[in-house]
Order: structure tokens, then sequence, then C-alpha cells
């Protein structure tokens, strides 16, 4: 089973709802480069070397992005798909509407639900171990990290 690490934080924002009480976040050990994604692909028995996956990964990050941005959705397997979402601006009119109401693009990714990686929320929930930094690193402090944070 997967082994997610979490930190426990207090929500000390005297204008939340959530004031005072704690919440959990997920802690990232590392961000891997595409160099060592590519050679962990080729270590898990991949006929290709790291090179070739190299390649692979950069043309597929070059060609998904060309894509959205020409309105299409691109689904990768049964991991997900990639899509465009729009924020904008109200107008009081359809008239009014214009392509500068829009304010911002955003890349989304939308897990599939498939057996062969169920990535939505519940799912991901189900398939983790969640181990507590603190616990791991033997600390017994849990007053914790404030940011501000509403806990969502």
């Amino acid at each position: 089973m997967a082994r997610v690490i979490t930190r426990k934080y207090q929500n000390n924002n005297m204008e939340s709802k959530a004031y005072g009480k704690f919440y959990g976040r997920v802690v990232h050990t590392e961000t891997l480069s595409t160099e060592q994604f590519a050679k962990h692909i080729a270590d898990h028995g991949s006929p290709f070397d790291r090179s070739i996956i190299i390649g692979v990964l950069a043309k597929a990050c070059d060609c998904l992005v060309e894509l959205v941005k020409d309105s299409k959705c691109v689904r990768l397997g049964d991991l997900g798909t990639f899509y465009l979402s729009a924020e904008s601006e109200g107008a009081v009119s359809e008239e009014k509407y214009t392509a500068d109401n829009v304010k911002r693009l955003h890349l989304r990714f939308l897990p599939n639900r498939k057996k062969s990686y169920p990535l939505d929320s519940g799912s991901l929930r189900k398939q983790a171990t969640l181990k507590d930094i603190d616990d791991l690193l033997g600390n017994k402090k849990s007053d914790g990290d404030d940011d501000g944070g509403d806990g969502e």
C-alpha cells in the first residue's frame, strides 16, 4: 500500500469558521525531474532506455500543450484526461460578452475511475496509508504550522 506523509497544522485564521481546528497536509518528499522520472520508468523493466523515454515524454508534453490550446481534451489511457477551463468575468448581456471577459485559462486534469488506475479522491484515500511526519521523525510536537488556511 502507498505511504503518504502528512503534517498537522492548526488553522489560526480568526475569521474562519474552522479557526482553532487541526488539519493535515501532504508533505512532498521530493520532486523528480523528467530525467529522474525517465530513469524510474527504465528501471521498471521498460524495453526503452532513459534517453528514449525522455524524448517520448518531451514530445508528449509538447503535443499535449498544442492540443489543449486547440480546444481538445487529451486522455492518457486509463490515467485521466487533460483539458482547459476558462475563468471569466460576467457580462450584463450575451451581446456584451466577448473574449476579453476571459481572464485566465487553467490546465485541468480529471482522473479516470477505471480499476487499472483508480485515481479519484475516494479511491486514492482507500489506497494510501497516511503517516504523520512527526511520528516518522519521532517528534511529539503538535502545535501546528499556521498559514492562515481554512483546512480545505
